[in-house]
């Protein structure tokens, strides 16, 4: 066996102690058994079943990976709340001051060591706690670790270390300490803020949004701070951004009322057809729909004033990778597109296609992603449908999704 011949200077090491213990100290310079794992690369700040806390709140890391959020920490129960997990990114654990609860505190950890624990001390005298030991934490530095045991002393390098403590002594704070902690950032509130939204807000939020619930939220977030030191303004400046983030997420993630940024929307009324996009939805809003028209014109309108307006949505549909259509919600309006990949396949099945849906437009070159419909740089438009009834027009397009648009069609 290789042991470490390093020499420790105890009294440089725990200068305070050295004079009450030097007699007793025996120094540890190599651990025989139990084997000791090599130590993880420090990619996070905690390792795996690390116990940590964030004010009051305690918790156990119980995931670790490569990911955006790389740590996941289950945090205990407390009055009124059930354990749960959640993924932290390293910023959100500064933010929250999520930190680790030390293993070993001096003069306060008890812990034990495994039975049969194998020891080499400085002068290779070698020591075998048949049994397990415990063992109190007298001081604690940097690179070493020095435990009572048995009316013996042992200092051991904190990397050879081989127990596992077993209870702790906590202090709580007084009033004053905890009246005297630094206030919370308005970032870190902001931290906060959205964690709660993310847990409390349910996924059809939006339909039943109003300013009520939004103050009812507030509330409760602020009761779960009643702990924390704060500033009332920082606060109000951070909710109000988690709260208009929780929102414009949801929106974009769902959309309000079967709209959603970027659809095509058609106005059709009384013989008046333009159409446009929805540029923005605001659901805190009277009129939440923000409609950009082809015209350049912006306005807004409320769900009731779309209805009334006959201003619907335009719902794009893909039956194949070479066809595309896209329908209004009443059916009113309905253009296609056929695909192609070369010119030539285009000119090609011109004939055959125009015999099933009716007179085409000339072949559109959409060289730019934007102005394709079906994903190809060749698209013939439906102009002039060849059936009247929305069925059969649909029905036609379905037998030219069938044909193989790729190769060149059969003749005979």
């Amino acid at each position: 066996m290789k042991a470490n011949k390093s020499i420790i200077n105890f009294h440089n090491t725990f200068p305070e102690l050295a004079s009450q213990h030097s007699s007793q100290i025996q120094e540890v310079v190599a651990v025989i058994f139990p084997f000791l794992a090599d130590a993880p690369a420090e990619e996070h700040p905690f390792k795996l079943n690390d116990i940590v806390k964030t004010g009051n709140q305690y918790g156990i890391v119980t995931t670790l990976n490569k990911t955006e959020k790389p740590v996941t920490i289950t945090w205990d129960e407390s009055p009124g709340e059930d354990s749960f997990s959640w993924t932290y990114n390293l910023d959100e654990i500064r933010a929250l001051t999520i930190s680790l609860v030390p293993q070993f505190i001096p003069k306060k950890t008890a812990g034990q060591l495994p039975a049969c624990t194998t020891i080499v001390l400085a002068n290779s005298e070698k020591i075998q706690f048949s049994n397990a030991t415990r063992f109190k934490v007298e001081s604690l530095s940097e690179h070493h670790i020095l435990i009572s045991s048995l009316d013996q002393s042992y200092l051991f390098p904190i990397n050879l270390f081989p127990s596992y403590p077993t209870s702790c002594t906590i202090d709580i704070p007084a009033p004053q300490q905890l009246k005297d902690a630094r206030c919370l950032s308005v970032n870190e509130l902001r931290i906060r803020a959205k964690t709660h939204l993310a847990l409390e807000v349910p996924d059809n939020f939006l339909e039943f949004v109003i300013p009520v619930q939004k103050q009812q939220l507030k509330e409760k977030l602020a009761r779960q701070l009643s702990e924390e030191n704060y500033e009332l303004l920082d606060f109000d400046i951070a909710w109000e951004e988690a709260w208009k983030q929780q929102l414009e997420n949801l929106t974009k993630k769902q959309g309000f009322y079967g709209f959603r940024e970027g659809d095509c929307i058609l106005q059709h009324r009384e013989g008046v057809q333009r159409m446009g996009r929805v540029q923005h939805l605001n659901v805190e809003e009277p009129r939440p729909f923000h409609i950009q028209w082809n015209s350049a014109e912006l306005q807004s309108y409320s769900l009731t004033e779309l209805k009334g307006l006959g201003i619907a949505r335009i719902e794009p549909v893909k039956l194949s990778p070479n066809v595309a259509y896209q329908i209004s919600e009443d059916g009113s309006y309905f253009t296609a597109w056929i695909g192609f990949r070369t010119k030539a396949l285009a000119k090609a099945w011109l004939i055959p296609v125009k015999k099933l849906v009716g007179h085409l437009s000339h072949l559109i070159d959409c060289q730019i992603s934007e102005l394709q419909h079906t994903g190809y740089k060749y698209e013939y438009a439906v102009e002039c449908p060849r059936h009247k009834t929305l069925n059969k027009r649909l029905e036609a397009l379905g037998k030219v999704a069938e044909l193989d648009l790729e190769k060149m069609p059969f003749r005979r």
